[in-house]
């Protein structure tokens, strides 16, 4: 694990700890998160959100068993495992009980990394693992009361929300059209052999693609082409290793065009396929609302470590799409939620301009990037502090919005 990640993941415990996580509690808008050293989602075998909350919580006490001797078996390995358990039934969690999802994310994660540092807090540890068993106790008492979850059949029914998804799903398409684009003109840079061209138009073209997050699970296989991370592979010369950021390590690391190019028309012809396949399908106003708070809290989660952009620097400028893709959501649906809670629409409103001021602070809007990596760590701190809190009052708005 870098030092970077390592410091925010070492930020994230200590702020949780430092707002008194105990159990049954939950970390306030300026808490902190961090990413797991873990690479993303593995393949798991799926099992029902009910079954599954009840056996990770038999499997946190395991833990905090260890935790309490002093004594925890390979740590790194009961790292993995929590990665894994968590993964065989939190899809269904993060559509359902997005709310709650975050709530289990705020300890998990951190305490994931946790367990893989060399030398292990056992005190901080203990306090997020008894922090996660208060959050997956209320998710499994929600799951077997069947009481919270989102009411998607409300937010379908809803005339408002319906014209608001008409909407999205022409911006979306756009969005489509706009990537294959600007994939195009990568491609043309690329064969050009101008490096700083090529830079320039790999940053441009993650764009469209970055502002249609809140919904890419549509597109699950083609995204697992495009956008797939390093962490997957054996290696960043692997040949299954292909799309966004190999084209990143090739053009920032490897400084070589050349070696781009085979790379670069694969994902212009995978870009054609999502167009299509983003033109052929319906998105429903419950799928994007819902997928949106739980972007925002990713971003201030392993985005903000630089793990995505870790080659490019152009991790302000990928959160930024994010934010756009979020605040496009927003816009549609403010009506309706301002007659719903007001006050939920207001603190939406105002972290997103906090969010944005901070993002434009750091790095210029357009052709050119700073390296989020060279920012001094205060200020990314304060980024991170600021999207965490406009994910909070996001993940609320699902169950607001299906009242």
């Amino acid at each position: 694990m870098n030092k970077h990640k390592q410091f925010i993941i070492l930020l994230a415990a200590v702020a949780l700890v430092a707002t008194g996580c105990s159990k049954g509690s939950t970390a306030p808008s300026t808490a902190t998160s961090a990413a797991p050293a873990a690479s993303p989602t593995p393949n798991v075998s799926k099992v029902p959100a009910k079954e599954g909350a009840a056996a990770f919580l038999k499997t946190i006490d395991g833990v905090k068993g260890q935790l309490d001797q002093k004594q925890v078996s390979e740590p790194k390995k009961v790292s993995s495992s929590l990665v894994s358990e968590w993964a065989s039934f939190e899809d269904e969690v993060k559509l359902k009980y997005p709310e709650l999802y975050v709530k289990v994310e705020k300890f998990l994660t951190p305490l994931e990394a946790g367990l893989t540092q060399d030398k292990l807090d056992f005190a901080l540890l203990g306090q997020l693992n008894d922090g996660l068993k208060g959050a997956l106790a209320e998710l499994s008492t929600s799951l077997i009361e069947n009481k919270g979850a989102v009411n998607e059949a409300a937010i379908a029914g809803s005339q408002a929300l319906q014209e608001a998804a008409k909407a999205y799903n022409k911006y979306v398409q756009e969005q489509g059209n706009q990537m294959v684009s600007l994939l195009e003109q990568l491609n043309a840079a690329v064969k050009s052999g101008d490096l700083k061209k090529a830079q320039e138009a790999y940053v441009a073209a993650r764009m469209p693609y970055e502002r249609i997050e809140p919904v890419i699970e549509k597109f699950k296989e083609l995204d697992g082409v495009m956008d797939a991370r390093v962490d997957d592979f054996k290696d960043e010369k692997d040949p299954e290793f292909t799309g966004f950021h190999r084209i990143e390590n090739l053009l920032f690391v490897q400084k070589s065009t050349k070696d781009a190019e085979p790379f670069a028309a694969r994902l212009l012809e995978d870009g054609k396929k999502m167009q299509q396949s983003i033109a052929a399908t319906n998105i429903e106003a419950a799928d994007f609302v819902t997928g949106v708070g739980e972007l925002m809290e990713e971003a201030q989660t392993t985005k903000i470590t630089g793990e995505e952009e870790r080659w490019s620097g152009a991790t302000v400028p990928v959160i930024r799409a994010n934010v756009e893709g979020a605040q496009k959501i927003y816009d549609l649906v403010k009506e309706e939620l301002k007659k719903k809670d007001a006050v939920l629409d207001e603190k939406i409103s105002k972290s997103l301009s906090s969010v944005i001021e901070a993002m434009n602070s750091l790095s210029p809007v357009g052709a050119t990037w700073n390296d989020f990596g060279k920012v001094e760590k205060a200020k990314q701190v304060d980024l991170k502090n600021k999207l965490e809190a406009l994910a909070e009052p996001l993940v609320k708005m699902p169950g607001t919005l299906g009242q």
